[in-house]
């Protein structure tokens, strides 16, 4: 073939080894998972592990990075509203042009008329169906998907995956007890026995999905290797097995021979060939004993488990980081064990405090983790850290750079009758700066004390002590500016912390639109301290600070914070920032 001369004007190819930058793997992406995975191309990952919501209909009080000190709220309430409406209508013009929505359709439809059309548990169903379609797009043929959930919402999710992954490609339900002892349960009335297991369903996307029991045998205990092999030779132990065959099975002429002059236990025959048998014999595994062959059967690596997980208990003691519905390592390394290879990509799209994305890190697989919530990827990002590995996650979506004003301003208005999950969106916004600023939110939403968020992770080193900065977030509308009564009631705040003997040298105002002048004036009266920190020495900073969420995005303004000291996110050093 001819050498055809490149076009000046064309650019160079590059050779691009992932067709998304999340794929390289060892990733984290604050962000709604279906968002991401939306944005991931077909047949891209090997194994997925997701543990949602349960529709439990309550709070859960979470201790996000801070050992058990600092509180906030993970939210697992649904309620049908217009999100849910527009999420419908979206399901409804999708199945028109595919076969498969409009089976997940039918199923939504099912779930609606048995559960009723506007009720809490179709709204959850209705959020998860579209979330398990893509995961099913993305998931490689070769892959599997182990969906974890507890009674609230099992029997619509299984429904659920059957319609989405089919019927034929259920492995199994595994049944983890979380809770070990008899009579130690949770979740138990008068009326009900207690409750201490959850499910853990699991499909593979077609008949060759990756599976290796192998890797996860249990070891024997000193006392079964003991009962079940009591025997020992040079070889170690071993336990007695007649080689013939059940009764009842009828004459075997073809295998009743003799062999060194012994002839079989059993009329039926031997149950293996005499070439085998020799094999056996010259490993040093046959054994004669009162005239009759018998074959050394060997303990092997331990036993396989089958689908009654009893062994895993929750997470306690250093492995417990505070997150409400934290799982155990343990039980992910036994998943991620035998349904991946080393070098696959694991993803987790709930992915909570990180435990999918630590086990997977630990066994030589990548990971690529999931949250909506901007302080969970923080706290994963740091455990993850801790590891000591080479190569630390890249995280995405927990920068003031990964934000567009106009979308930060939408979400923040929205009404929670027209979210998805009902959650106003000045609850979605507190967070979201919050976790842009490193800072933990308020377990309480409203009437919260003139606190919405806290600033952690600093410490004095002149005074030896942790740095506290209240800070608070009003996403008030243009007619409604933040201003001096505003002003006033923070620093109020702020005198009372210090007069608790609290360090609170600072504090923070963060508005969606920006503050009135005045209250920059009055922040600016307030004056400025010195604050000495590990990393950034002697500096000062302003006692108080007023900025608007449309400054930082659009004029890349920040506020001024003092460092974080790495050794106060581990161990209990927190111990002050617990303002309740």
């Amino acid at each position: 073939m001819p050498h055809r001369a490149r076009n000046s004007n064309t650019p160079p190819r590059t050779l691009v080894l992932f067709p998304h930058k999340y794929l390289a793997g060892n990733a984290l992406v604050r962000g709604d998972n279906y968002d991401v995975l939306r944005e991931l191309p077909d047949e891209c990952v090997d194994l997925i592990y997701l543990d949602p919501p349960f529709n439990s209909n309550q709070f859960y009080v979470a201790a996000f990075g801070d050992k058990g000190r600092v509180g906030r709220q993970l939210r697992d309430i649904w309620r049908w509203n217009a999100g849910s409406e527009i999420a419908l209508d979206k399901l409804e013009q999708r199945a028109f042009r595919s076969p498969e929505y409009q089976r997940l359709l039918d199923c939504v439809k099912g779930v609606r008329l048995q559960a009723g059309d506007n009720s809490d548990m179709a709204a959850y169903i209705l959020y998860m169906s579209t979330r398990l379609m893509e995961m099913r797009r993305i998931l490689k043929q070769t892959g599997s998907i182990y969906l974890h959930c507890d009674p609230h919402a099992n029997a619509y999710l299984r429904i659920l995956m059957d319609a989405i992954f089919g019927e034929d490609n259920f492995r199994n339900e595994i049944v983890w007890e979380r809770i070990k002892g008899a009579g130690k349960t949770s979740q138990h009335t008068p009326r009900t026995y207690g409750a201490s297991s959850d499910a853990i369903f699991f499909y593979g996307k077609s008949k060759n999905s990756a599976f290796d029991i192998d890797r996860v045998k249990i070891p024997f205990s000193d006392k079964e290797l003991k009962k079940g092999f009591p025997f020992t030779d040079d070889k170690g132990r071993y336990k007695r097995r007649s080689p013939f065959r059940p009764p009842g099975l009828g004459p075997r002429p073809n295998l009743c021979y003799e062999y060194k002059g012994f002839t079989p236990p059993h009329p039926s025959g031997w149950t293996v060939k005499e070439q085998r048998l020799e094999e056996i014999d010259a490993a040093g595994d046959l054994e004669i004993v009162a005239g009759k062959v018998y074959r050394k059967q060997r303990p092997t690596a331990g036993i396989s488990p089958n689908n009654i997980w009893v062994d895993i208990p929750q997470p306690t003691g250093k492995e417990r980081l505070g997150y409400p519905t934290q799982k155990p390592l343990a039980l992910l390394e036994r998943i991620i064990k035998a349904s991946s290879n080393p070098g696959d990509l694991v993803l987790d799209p709930f992915c909570g405090c990180g435990t999918a994305a630590d086990a997977a890190a630990s066994l030589g697989r990548k990971y690529l983790g999931i949250d909506i919530s901007g302080i969970a990827v923080r706290v994963m990002q740091q455990r993850l850290e801790s590891r000591g590995d080479a190569v630390s996650p890249v995280v995405y979506g927990l920068e003031w750079t990964d934000f567009d004003w106009r979308e930060f301003e939408r979400l923040a208005l929205i009404h929670r009758d027209d979210a998805e999950d009902g959650r106003p969106g000045w609850e979605w916004a507190e967070d979201k700066v919050a976790a842009l600023l490193n800072a933990v939110p308020n377990t309480i939403k409203t009437g919260d004390g003139g606190i919405d968020a806290r600033y952690f992770g600093a410490m004095d080193t002149a005074r030896n002590e942790s740095i506290i900065i209240p800070i608070q977030v009003k996403m008030w509308r243009t007619d409604r500016p933040v201003g001096r009564p505003e002003m006033d009631r923070l620093l109020g705040v702020q005198t009372a912390l210090n007069n608790r003997g609290l360090h609170a040298p600072m504090s923070l105002m963060v508005s969606l639109y920006p503050p009135t002048d005045s209250s920059r004036a009055f922040a600016a009266q307030q004056g400025r301290v010195t604050l000495t920190t590990l990393e950034g020495g002697a500096q000062e900073y302003p006692v108080m600070q007023a900025l608007s969420v449309q400054e930082m995005l659009q004029h890349d303004e920040r506020p001024k914070l003092p460092p974080v000291d790495p050794r106060s996110l581990v161990g209990d050093t927190q111990d002050k920032l617990l303002l309740t």
